[in-house]
């Protein structure tokens, strides 16, 4: 006869994961982040928006990156994370923001979980880069983008036990380096500057969207000016 406790026991536990909703474990310490792929009307064309990271900033000086940065408790939601970001490094309000919508999320092999969005600022004359964190911006028209065939690589991961790892309860772990994975790594070409890592990444998923799913059918053209 099963025992009356682990009967009661088993019941909370089916009640438990029946009603919770499932999210991300994070007990790796995860971090969140929200960013914005910019589309802005400029000279007629539909270009898309990119910035250079202050060469002040201690990560990753120099970089092209979106606009975008650390999920704050006090924030509602993604987009707004992503928002309140664009608006800090553009000095923009709300209000010249309009968010098309969500990309897929992606969950990197480093370590944060980024959660892009679409917008579109209309009036580019109103951008003016907070220079502690942005040393410039620059547009690429879409269908440049769109039009040229990234450069591929790609990059190992490997992973190796710290020194405290019990290799007595786990024997045939090894103590070097283990090599586990590849994934691939896309560079994009404008002017002077070169769009990789994970901006490259979102900006990729976005195109192929775009291709496969705005323009497969009729084959039409970018032009924003129509």
């Amino acid at each position: 006869m099963a025992d009356p406790e682990e009967m009661e026991l088993l019941s909370r536990i089916c009640a438990l994961t029946k009603e919770r909703t499932p999210s991300i474990d994070k007990m790796d310490i995860l971090t969140e982040a929200s960013v914005l792929l910019p589309l802005v009307k400029k000279d007629g064309k539909l270009t898309v928006l990119f910035e250079v990271r202050s060469r002040s900033l201690v990560w990753q000086p120099g970089d092209v990156c979106f606009p975008g940065g650390k999920v704050e408790k006090e924030d509602l939601s993604f987009e707004e994370t992503a928002v309140r970001e664009t608006c800090e490094e553009l000095n923009l309000v709300r209000s010249d923001i309009h968010i098309c919508g969500a990309l897929d999320f992606l969950v990197t092999h480093l370590g944060p979980i980024v959660y892009p969005f679409v917008g579109f600022i209309e009036d580019y004359q109103k951008i003016r880069p907070s220079l502690a964190e942005v040393e410039e911006v620059f547009y690429v028209p879409l269908e440049q983008l769109l039009e040229q065939k990234p450069q591929q690589a790609k990059m190992q991961l490997a992973n190796k036990a710290s020194d405290d790892f019990p290799f007595d309860l786990v024997p045939g772990q090894p103590k070097e380096w283990i090599g586990r994975t590849k994934y691939p790594v896309y560079f994009y070409k404008y002017e002077d500057h070169v769009i990789w890592g994970m901006t490259a990444r979102i900006l990729y998923a976005f195109l192929e969207k775009i291709k496969n799913e705005c323009l497969a059918s009729g084959g039409q053209q970018i032009n924003a000016a129509r």
